[in-house]
């Protein structure tokens, strides 16, 4: 599903046929003639910015953030599990909902792909994360006690699911 890999991020577009560009955001959309997929490539953390990672990954993903953990944490690729994590640690905002849903779902998600969703989401170090992500923490009305209490919550996950509870 995501693909991570410069080199092959390059394989795969050679394959398609480009659709549409944003010059603002640098985002292309590509169709696949072999599967009839539209595909999106974007950067997550900005164009110009030092570590500008760029995603590329069919779209548009599933709606229920449940199915798209499904989907991405079992597929056996942890550059699925990693995308999605880079992709979700943009939005602070949606790391609680984020976690109450692994919670819940926690025994239905490959070790592997949880693990490596949770270390790209950000939330382990939120304020690391919105440094460089150049968010004002006070924007997003979260308090320090907040992201606190986030990092605690995706701490005991990680020990959840590391100790099968």
């Amino acid at each position: 599903m995501y693909v991570l890999n410069y080199k092959k991020q390059v394989e795969r577009i050679n394959q398609m046929i480009p659709l549409r560009k944003n010059d603002k955001t640098f985002e292309v959309y590509y169709h696949d003639p072999q599967s009839g997929e539209l595909w999106k490539s974007f950067f997550p953390h900005g164009y110009k910015k030092s570590s500008a990672l760029k995603l590329l990954r069919p779209d548009p993903l599933p709606t229920s953030l449940e199915h798209q953990l499904e989907l991405c944490l079992n597929s056996g690729n942890l550059a699925d599990a990693a995308g999605l994590g880079i992709e979700y640690s943009l939005t602070p905002e949606k790391w609680g909902e984020i976690l109450e849903a692994l919670d819940n779902n926690r025994k239905r998600y490959v070790r592997s792909g949880f693990f490596e969703f949770l270390n790209h989401l950000g939330v382990k170090d939120p304020k690391q994360t919105l440094a460089a992500l150049e968010i004002d923490l006070h924007q997003n009305h979260m308090s320090e006690k907040e992201l606190n209490s986030l990092k605690s919550k995706a701490r005991k996950l990680w020990l959840k699911k590391f100790f099968g509870v």
